[in-house]
């Protein structure tokens, strides 16, 4: 139990970082309630992974070895893309719009895409999905809140940090779950 939670831990700390570091540039272009964007991200974010993991399970059983290094390097690749966007300061968050119930689901989507990414990986983890996908929708809704309210006291500069350490996040998970895999082969 201990170690699920721990493993489930490493799955929601890159995605809330994420969460934070667009939820303080929302939060810094004012005119948006923070439970408007808590809502979205929490349904959004707790949903995509869902979708990443039923991709999953079309892999085949016997492919099962090369579904986890799959999932790694699609971790891999998330945080690398984050890092770039934060080198190149983009910020997905500017063009983001929560003024309407059809920018609301377009947000939506264009916030969650790394929470589809983290699906595959999920599935092939082996630890239980349905309380992990509960877990990333609470943090999204959490984080989502505070980052938007704390938005305009915290500045840009918390918002890059976040990005950074999500960046780094991804990339550690995705190595992390590709060694744990390789030393459980080994094991048996």
């Amino acid at each position: 139990m201990i170690n699920d939670a721990a493993h489930i831990a490493a799955f929601v700390v890159p995605l809330a970082l994420d969460t934070l570091a667009l939820a303080i540039v929302v939060g810094l272009r004012g005119g948006v309630a923070p439970l408007r964007v808590a809502v979205v991200c929490g349904l959004f974010e707790g949903t995509m992974p869902a979708v990443g993991a039923a991709l999953a399970l079309i892999v085949p059983a016997r492919y099962g070895s090369y579904a986890v290094y799959l999932g790694s390097a699609i971790l891999t690749a998330v945080g690398v893309h984050a890092l770039r966007e934060v080198s190149q300061g983009e910020e997905e968050a500017e063009a983001v719009s929560f003024g309407s119930i059809r920018s609301m689901v377009l947000a939506g989507f264009a916030i969650s895409t790394d929470e589809l990414a983290v699906g595959f990986p999920l599935a092939a983890s082996g630890l239980p999905v349905m309380t992990t996908l509960v877990v990333v929708a609470a943090q999204a809704f959490i984080v989502a809140y505070v980052g938007v309210a704390f938005g305009r006291r915290l500045g840009r500069a918390a918002a890059k940090y976040a990005g950074i350490g999500a960046g780094f996040a991804f990339i550690v998970l995705g190595m992390l779950l590709a060694f744990e895999h390789m030393r459980s082969i080994v094991r048996s």
